[in-house]
C-alpha cells in the first residue's frame, strides 16, 4: 500500500466519506466520479494538472483516461467544467 500523507486536515477522511456516499447516492457513480473530477481539472486549467505528481503512474494513467473520456483527448470540453463545484 502507497504511503498516502494526509496534511491538509483530514482531506483524505473527508473524501473517502464524500466518495461512500455517493457510491450509496449515485445511480451512475462511474459518471459522477468522472463529473466531479472533470470539474477540478478545469478549475486547475487541464487534465494533466491532476496528475503532475506522479504522470506515469497507472494511477494516473487511469485517472487520465477517465476525465480524458469526459472533457475530450485534447481537453477540447474542458471549459464547459470550469466552476461547476462550490
Amino acid at each position: 500500500m502507497n504511503d498516502v500523507p494526509d496534511t491538509a486536515g483530514g482531506y483524505t477522511a473527508r473524501a473517502r466519506a464524500a466518495i461512500a456516499a455517493a457510491v450509496r447516492e449515485q445511480h451512475d457513480f462511474g459518471g459522477w466520479l468522472a463529473y466531479v473530477l472533470a470539474s477540478v481539472a478545469a478549475d486547475l486549467g487541464s487534465t494533466e494538472a491532476l496528475t503532475a505528481g506522479r504522470p506515469g503512474s497507472w494511477e494516473a494513467d487511469v485517472v487520465r483516461q477517465l476525465v480524458k473520456g469526459t472533457v475530450g483527448w485534447d481537453d477540447d470540453n474542458l471549459q464547459d467544467y470550469r466552476g461547476q463545484l462550490p
